[in-house]
């Protein structure tokens, strides 16, 4: 089935394509009360729901919002649980930022932790396979379908202090100021944009300890220069009924824990 059907399906099915996991989510995520301008810039990020400028759409986001994000942070527990809350954070491609905002709630990294958010404003994301493995090299962006004003909105409307939003059209991946204690993306980098051709960009801002996280497409490959890295996979619970588990790749310089499995394991599994 052509992928655009699939997800015009998606949209007239609405939340009935969830599993009980969208019921059972702390409810941490809150978006602001949805005019046209919120739900148009959010239709182009929330490629599942159809939405409309009305209070059912805007919970049925919010529900949707929680529980991905739920299914992250339950997925990394075991190893976030392991090591030192980090001080200086990055995520890639936040999107309207609901991990974030999940995350800063349920405490993964210190209070005073400095949120640096990575991403810019566009209209549409070449999410197609072709894309993956050769994205748009900067500074060319047309792979972002961000909104930084509503980025920035939903922020404050959440509560969320100490971050700092950098405009990718403006500023190279290596540009940011690095390093970071946590770096991650999800259906990001490594998921939507191969991370094999980004990893130069994304060593520039990694520390001896630094742990990256980001969401595994289905076609991932290991390649050579991992090898260099401490890599687990975790498997995390996708919202979609019938759906198998998303991965997640887990990877730093430093000895992981051993949580998951094995990149190799994982691959053949």
């Amino acid at each position: 089935m052509p992928s655009f059907l699939k997800t015009s399906l998606n949209r007239l099915r609405g939340g009935a394509i969830f599993d009980s996991s969208v019921e059972q989510a702390e409810q941490l995520f809150h978006a602001p009360p949805f005019t046209p301008e919120i739900a148009n810039s959010l239709q182009r990020i929330s490629t599942r729901l159809s939405l409309k400028p009305d209070e059912g759409s805007r919970h049925l986001l919010e529900k949707e919002a929680n529980a991905a994000s739920q299914n992250e942070y339950d997925a990394l527990k075991p190893v976030l649980r392991q090591m030192p809350k980090p001080h200086r954070v990055l995520e890639i491609g936040p999107g309207f930022g609901r991990s974030v905002v999940f995350f800063d709630k349920k405490e993964v990294w210190e209070r005073s932790a400095e949120i640096h958010l990575y991403d810019t404003n566009g209209t549409q994301t070449k999410y197609k396979q072709k894309y993956y493995e050769r994205p748009p090299k900067w500074p060319d962006t047309s792979s972002f379908c961000g909104n930084l004003e509503l980025l920035r909105t939903i922020l404050e409307y959440n509560g969320v202090q100490n971050y700092r939003i950098h405009d990718a059209a403006q500023t190279a991946m290596p540009s940011l100021p690095g390093p970071y204690d946590l770096i991650y993306g999800f259906y990001s980098i490594g998921y939507h944009w191969s991370l094999e051709f980004y990893l130069d960009e994304l060593e520039a801002l990694l520390h001896a300890k630094t742990l990256f996280v980001c969401t595994l497409n289905k076609h991932f490959e290991p390649f050579d220069r991992l090898r260099g890295f401490s890599a687990r996979v975790v498997e995390c619970r996708e919202m979609k009924k019938g759906s198998p588990p998303l991965r997640l790749l887990l990877m730093s310089r430093t000895e992981l824990p051993k949580v998951g499995m094995a990149l190799e394991e994982a691959v053949r599994y």
